[in-house]
């Protein structure tokens, strides 16, 4: 986990977490330029990623901005600015 508290910095922090907990990815893969792709994860792998994060956060990414290239610095992009007022 980072020191860093910014809305980016956290969203990653928990998607690494969910990542590893709930979908028993390697935290070694667990990297900023990994894709779902490259983790194994198939597309609804990565719906009941979204939901689970949606859940945890109060609030709404839509599933289908996940792209099977979207590296998981771009996913907690997308969760930071979902989080934004």
């Amino acid at each position: 986990m980072t020191t860093d508290t910014t809305p980016h910095s956290r969203a990653y922090d928990l998607l690494a977490s969910v990542l590893s907990n709930k979908f028993e990815v390697p935290t070694e893969a667990i990297v900023p330029t990994a894709t779902f792709e490259q983790l194994d994860l198939d597309s609804l792998a990565v719906v009941e990623l979204f939901v689970v994060l949606t859940e945890e956060l109060g609030i709404e990414v839509q599933d289908g901005e996940a792209d099977p290239d979207l590296t998981l610095a771009g996913v907690a992009d997308l969760m930071a600015e979902a989080v934004k007022p």
